[in-house]
């Protein structure tokens, strides 16, 4: 549990401040008489750039915790599988996982498959919803091979 900067001390009371000279009680109790805000006292305290505000004991710990997105676990992008080469094998199918879920979910599946309409294969990204290709107005990939007039 993170406590806030004027109550950062050993005992988790508050800690006195000297602002020009004077000092005041805690943190809050110098907002309330300069007319700041608190959070503009505590952070004149923590900056270089105010050298007369000073806290009096133990020094509050930073401010804020910065985790990376690892380890939040917050907005991880999907695993894709890299798209492969067609070799004329239409059962094969690659899972597109979510890794924000635990254990990680299956969100949909891609491989090669043949256009509904035209009958050429082409690479989808959703096999079970995109299943025909651009050139036959669906979402699917780019078709491989000549469209066969006589279909």
């Amino acid at each position: 549990m993170q406590t806030a900067a004027s109550t950062a001390g050993a005992s988790g009371h508050a800690v006195a401040v000297r602002v020009d000279g004077e000092v005041y009680p805690s943190a809050r109790g110098a907002a309330r008489a300069l007319g700041l805000s608190s959070n503009t006292v505590v952070g004149r305290c923590h900056s270089p750039a105010f050298p007369d505000y000073v806290w009096l004991g133990a020094t509050p710990g930073p401010r804020r915790r910065f985790d990376s997105f690892d380890e939040r676990r917050i907005a991880k992008p999907l695993i894709e599988p890299e798209r492969w080469p067609f070799s004329g094998d239409l059962s094969r199918r690659a899972p597109v996982m979510d890794p924000n879920c635990d254990p990680p979910r299956v969100v949909r599946r891609v491989g090669w498959l043949r256009c509904m309409c035209c009958g050429r294969p082409h690479f989808s990204e959703d096999v079970a919803r995109a299943r025909m290709c651009v050139d036959c107005g669906g979402a699917g990939g780019w078709p491989v091979g000549a469209r066969d007039e006589d279909a």
